[in-house]
């Protein structure tokens, strides 16, 4: 199998580079992170960090990996965009897991084409929080008419294959994605969700429970004095049926009918 060569941006404990240089494979794998004390996150919270973390990362590393394996890896502590292109190869698979908003995602997208070769792979982390991103990097491939695919992994793993990985890539992992409708409308939803219950555990909203009690307890003040008026009406029909039933079975009410039709008639009669 020919050599490749990884890059990552958002390494945080270095979790993801322990498979790669374990892969002899792997000739260069390069993190870059910039590591600010906060993260904002699309979930409507911010994330803090370390800062310690990329020292962290390095013991974690050295716990895993032999010093040959380990020296196989470079760090840029620093925005992608403040990478050189020219110190770093190309690319051949690329993960993006740095900051989790789809404003910061496309632009790491976006900026990891320069890295890339023309037939590579992008993979992004926490994909149903960045979905946005994605699409909008998809809209923009097509724009720059570069031949990609895109599947959507369990673990919320979403891979974008560039040039002749675009096909490769549908025919070994499409049995796994997800359908894109379902994928993106459920991401939505769920990303609304975590931002309301973000703005209501940080009170930025008041507290509706005793709002919301008393409306309740409103509501059912009403429907019980609307149950007692109705049971009262339906007494009261009870009541009339029962006269109207007794007058009708009445001696004087069969005497009067001659009475009563000789009335109708004379009435029909002034018409």
């Amino acid at each position: 199998m020919a050599q490749y060569s990884y890059l990552e941006i958002g390494s945080d404990q270095g979790g993801s580079l322990v498979p790669i240089l374990r892969d002899q494979n792997c000739a260069h794998a390069i993190s870059v992170d910039l590591r600010p004390e906060k993260q904002p996150d699309e979930r409507g919270i911010s994330f803090y960090y370390p800062l310690d973390g990329e020292a962290r990362m390095l013991d974690n590393l050295r716990g895993c990996l032999r010093p040959d394996e380990l020296d196989r890896l470079r760090i840029f502590r620093c925005d992608i965009r403040d990478v050189d292109v020219a110190d770093v190869p190309k690319i051949d698979l690329a993960l993006i897991d740095g900051e989790h908003t789809n404003t910061a995602c496309f632009s790491d997208a976006d900026r990891m084409l320069d890295f890339v070769n023309d037939d590579s792979v992008i993979t992004f982390h926490d994909s149903n929080l960045i979905d946005d991103a994605i699409q909008n990097f998809e809209r923009m491939l097509s724009r720059l008419k570069i031949d990609h695919s895109t599947v959507l992994l369990p673990d919320k793993v979403a891979a974008i294959g560039l040039g002749k990985f675009a096909k490769a890539i549908t025919a070994q992992l499409g049995f796994l994605s997800a359908p894109r409708s379902d994928f993106f409308a459920d991401a939505q939803l769920n990303r609304w969700i975590s931002i309301a219950n973000s703005i209501r555990n940080r009170g930025l909203l008041p507290d509706q429970n005793e709002q919301t009690k008393s409306e309740i307890s409103a509501l059912l003040s009403q429907l019980i004095c609307e149950k007692r008026e109705s049971e009262k009406l339906r007494r009261e029909m009870e009541s009339a049926r029962r006269q109207v039933d007794m007058l009708l079975q009445s001696t004087s009410w069969k005497i009067t009918e001659p009475l009563r039709r000789g009335a109708s008639l004379f009435k029909r009669t002034l018409k």
